[in-house]
């Protein structure tokens, strides 16, 4: 009775489907079969001419498992596959091509074998003709081990022809991005391609003029029936988050960012980055914006629970300038009649103190604020070019220490090169001793005006640009519609307004608040569009009961 053989083949990436090395493995395999006169078995098929995918009853189809994935993962696809139909159906024999094709590390290779075994098949490899003795194990361990090391020697050959090409500006880092593509007269070099360009300028208008989600620029995109960049009819919220944050479109394209160490991928140093050129889609203002929209949605929006709350990370302590947390208390506990939401501060949580404020009453109180100033739009107006004009001289002073704080980092940089020089000279004979007294005090010098510039970059406000201010005005325009027409304004609606106004809510310990956000004035004052504290909760309580 013949032996039951299934076929296992594999390719390391999806590309690599399209050349020649599956079918010429699976022909190889087919050969090996017909000399030991096995039956072959399987329940997934491809073309014998092609290697691709195939329906059983297609023709020129015979059953063989493969992957197009890296052989350092023990679980692959089509390998599990032949796992299962092992488990269901049986089969004696797994034909593999080469040891390397299963796997190049021995000791995955190893472990795979043994899984196969334990199921009742032996892996044969067509290359090889290993024995069933310790010497043939032997064999595979050596044969296994310099597969390895030649594939180590080609991915570091590639690597240095992708560094050369990379250090004369050609585009090597793989996909190319949406919005770009290579010059059809200089191989290598990006251009922006037009159509998709827009879409990119389309997807941070949105995400920083309109105040969108990134869901919702996904369903804008789809609706208005731009092409993702890999087909289909649908964006996905991955692909908005990535063009987001790609450096590419402000023309700081990096290769050799990343290495390899373990399982994962880390940053290497940035003196071992290679700068691609490509001409810029963004301008870098609206990319640093998005970045801080982005750095706040981590640091306060994620911290907050599902549900949805009007203030959820818009309210600071005025004392210790922490966030209140929201918090949802559910019904039917403690004899509660329904949900009820509230912000709270907690010394717990390493907040000032413990307090906790009920969004059914701040919540009212904040809003009734924001109707005022959206009820006059020439003071709206107003308040927003004065305030203009303040944030940006505060922003001129910012700038100005960060260039000099730039110029003295600089200087005490070239310092340590030119001591490095100095010490590596061999006319000077500076000393170790020397050497390195002088260099402690230069990596001081450079870690204090670094930390300077973190601390200065951190507090430079987002100054509002004109279309900031008319997506704003247009968007308050439609809620006070539906105010005056005396309907109800959704929570989403309200919400995405007040991040559009950049609403901050300073509470106070004594349960008084004063609004802040592009439109606020000097809190010394009191005074001004946002500048006024509420100390009052019964008569606003009585104009939201006319107004909302």
């Amino acid at each position: 009775m013949s032996k039951r053989a299934a076929i296992y083949a594999r390719v390391s990436t999806d590309m690599q489907r399209d050349n020649f090395s599956i079918p010429s493995q699976v022909s190889e395999c087919m050969k090996y079969i017909e000399t030991k006169r096995y039956t072959l078995v399987g329940n997934q098929f491809v073309d014998v001419e092609n290697g691709r995918d195939v329906a059983p009853e297609t023709p020129n189809s015979i059953p063989v498992f493969v992957d197009d994935y890296t052989s350092r993962e023990l679980s692959r696809p089509s390998l599990d596959a032949a796992i299962y139909f092992l488990e269901q159906i049986g089969y004696d024999v797994l034909i593999v091509h080469a040891l390397d094709r299963l796997a190049r590390d021995p000791y995955i290779r190893q472990t795979l074998e043994r899984e196969f075994n334990k199921r009742g098949a032996r892996v044969e490899y067509v290359l090889g003709s290993y024995e069933e003795s310790p010497e043939g194990e032997i064999r595979k361990d050596l044969d296994a081990t310099f597969a390895k090391w030649e594939n180590a020697k080609r991915v570091e050959r590639c690597m240095r022809g992708k560094k050369r090409k990379a250090e004369g500006g050609k585009w090597v880092a793989g996909v190319i991005p949406f919005g770009y593509q290579e010059d059809p007269n200089n191989r290598g070099v990006l251009i922006i391609e037009p159509t998709s360009a827009a879409v990119v300028q389309r997807i941070f208008h949105l995400y920083t003029v309109e105040n969108r989600s990134i869901r919702e620029i996904a369903r804008i995109l789809t609706d208005e029936g731009h092409m993702p960049y890999r087909g289909g009819s649908e964006w996905a919220k991955t692909t908005i988050n990535h063009i987001l944050v790609n450096m590419a479109y402000i023309g700081n394209c990096y290769f050799n960012r990343r290495k390899r160490v373990g399982g994962k991928h880390i940053l290497k140093d940035k003196e071992e980055w290679i700068q691609i050129a490509c001409p810029p889609i963004i301008d870098m203002p609206i990319f640093d914006k998005v970045q801080k929209r982005m750095k706040h949605n981590m640091d306060y929006v994620r911290k907050h629970p599902s549900r949805l709350y009007l203030l959820s990370g818009m309210i600071l302590c005025s004392d210790c300038d922490r966030p209140y947390l929201a918090q949802t208390a559910k019904a039917n506990k403690n004899r509660r009649r329904n949900d009820a939401q509230s912000y709270r501060h907690r010394l717990k949580a390493g907040h000032c103190m413990n307090k906790t404020m009920s969004a059914r009453v701040l919540d009212p109180l904040v809003w009734d604020r924001v109707i005022g100033i959206l009820e006059d739009p020439e003071a709206l107006l107003e308040g927003y070019n004065r305030s203009l004009d303040q944030l940006r001289d505060s922003q001129s002073r910012k700038f100005s220490q960060i260039e000099v704080l730039e110029k003295g980092l600089h200087k005490e940089k070239v310092r340590r090169q030119n001591l490095n020089a100095a010490y590596l000279d061999p006319d000077i004979k500076m000393s170790k001793s020397e050497y390195l007294d002088q260099k402690l005090h230069i990596d001081n010098a450079v870690q204090s005006i670094e930390l300077d510039l973190l601390k200065l970059r951190a507090d430079v406000e987002e100054i509002p640009e004109p279309a900031s201010l008319e997506a704003l005005q247009r968007f308050s325009a439609e809620v006070m519609e539906e105010i005056y027409s005396e309907g109800e304004v959704s929570l989403e609606k309200k919400r995405q307004l007040l991040e559009m106004m950049h609403v901050k809510v300073l509470l106070k310990p004594d349960g008084s608040f004063k609004l802040a956000g592009w439109f606020n004035v000097d809190e010394q004052d009191g005074e001004g569009l946002l500048g006024k504290s509420s100390n009052s909760y019964v008569r606003l309580r009585r104009r939201l009961r006319v107004r909302v």
